[in-house]
């Protein structure tokens, strides 16, 4: 039952940025309904009786909770960085596809040696493109981050009207890259290059996501 007491809490501060204020004000709100829970269980009552106890003691939590909200500072510096997440984004899928470009020119190149330079050129463009997303995400502060694996994305998702439509057409678009992948690769052979279409439907999946997601806040 103190599991549905974290789940009680943790829908509460749901849609609350994990500034310290508000990480701090759920640890404590949630200590104190695990130790009175805890006091009602020794008191002899059941567990859905002391969990119902526990909730109907804290009282309206909304105030407290509306007191670690964000200013309008704090949604500025969000905006700020959502944005330049999906900037470096789009940078980093852009060098994914200028990559993909110069391998799959060299193959009609005539000169030799010209395919084995363009892989190396490849490789440096993935890797600066992959440090340039891992700086991303590294730098921003954590009360700034979307919650991970995208979990912010499907919470909006289940919200907004239109967000099963969405989800289904992004499963959707997953079953066409895995189907593109396989026919492309078996149709060429070319394995050692195909791969780069993995990543590239990533960040493509990622931009769509920021995208839909930016658009719905606006609405």
């Amino acid at each position: 039952m103190s599991q549905k007491i974290d789940r009680y809490i943790q829908a509460l501060f749901e849609d609350v940025p994990r500034t310290k204020k508000a990480l701090e004000l759920k640890e404590e709100l949630l200590g104190n309904m695990r130790e009175r829970y805890e006091d009602y269980l020794r008191d002899g009552k059941s567990d859905s009786e002391a969990y119902s106890l526990t909730v109907a003691s804290m009282g309206d939590l909304d105030e407290m909770i509306a007191q670690v909200m964000p200013d309008e500072h704090f949604r500025q510096e969000a905006q700020y960085y959502r944005r330049r997440s999906a900037r470096n984004t789009a940078i980093a899928a852009a060098t994914y596809i200028l990559g993909a470009a110069i391998v799959v020119a060299s193959a009609l190149a005539p000169w030799e040696g010209v395919q084995i330079l363009a892989v190396v050129i490849l490789l440096v463009l993935v890797a600066g493109a992959t440090a340039l997303l891992i700086y991303t995400e590294m730098s921003t502060p954590v009360e700034y981050r979307e919650d991970e694996q995208g979990d912010r994305w499907m919470k909006e998702a289940q919200r907004h009207p239109g967000g099963q439509t969405v989800k289904a057409v992004m499963n959707l678009y997953w079953i066409v890259v895995t189907t593109v992948y396989l026919v492309v690769s078996f149709l060429t052979a070319a394995w050692g290059i195909t791969w780069i279409i993995w990543p590239l439907a990533g960040l493509l999946s990622a931009i769509i996501r920021t995208v839909i997601a930016l658009r719905w806040q606006h609405e």
